[in-house]
């Protein structure tokens, strides 16, 4: 499996290896996920690998969309799997809600997907014994997924609409009204959730007012 073999080449063209690396990530993620998540926590959870992860940051390109940081590659690659093929189903949203809308239906991995997963990190396990961009991937999926599909959707998009390093993604967002409204609502939860703690509540508050670049 291609995990990480990146070739330098202009973000409007991927070779076979790039598509597929990109589509055994999705299954990386929907795996460490438990089988089961959103569009929108995928393509959000993607693009914090992407920010921190220089291998996966040549692969895609994320842009300023509605709902945040958007990747019309991985998009395609969610809908229209090329290499990594029947892992995974696509579900639309359950009912015409707000919070249904936001999520733009799931993600659920099938029998041969939970199978092609399990190959798949035992080789990404291996291999991350010697290979330091290998571990480094591994060890961001591993942090970065259990903790973020821990959060709905509006807290989702709260903590990185609010984060002004995805400031230049977080512009054209029709949601951030929304989200920013509810702010400490969103930042008790969070609370609750042991995402943060107490004495963090304040400066992430703060942090909301602040963001101006967003409405």
């Amino acid at each position: 499996m291609p995990l990480l073999r990146v070739e330098e080449m202009s973000r409007e063209f991927h070779d076979e290896n790039d598509l597929k690396t990109i589509e055994y990530l999705i299954l990386l993620i929907l795996g460490k996920a438990g089988g089961e998540i959103s569009v929108l926590h995928l393509q959000k959870i993607f693009f914090f690998l992407w920010k921190f992860h220089p291998e996966v940051r040549r692969l895609v390109e994320f842009v300023p969309h509605l709902k945040g940081p958007f990747s019309d590659d991985l998009d395609d690659a969610i809908k229209n799997p090329l290499y990594v093929v029947d892992c995974w189903e696509y579900r639309p949203p359950r009912n015409k809600s707000k919070a249904e809308k936001a999520k733009g239906g799931y993600l659920v991995i099938t029998d041969k997907g939970e199978r092609v997963y399990r190959k798949l990190i035992e080789g990404l396990k291996r291999k991350a014994q010697e290979d330091k961009d290998a571990l480094a991937l591994l060890s961001a999926v591993e942090l970065i997924v259990p903790l973020y599909t821990k959060l709905s959707w509006d807290e989702l998009l709260f903590l990185l609409y609010t984060d002004e390093t995805n400031k230049e993604y977080s512009i054209k967002s029709e949601l951030s009204r929304d989200v920013l409204k509810n702010a400490e609502s969103i930042v008790n939860r969070l609370v609750r959730k042991g995402i943060i703690t107490e004495d963090m509540k304040a400066a992430l508050l703060q942090r909301a007012k602040s963001a101006r670049w967003i409405i």
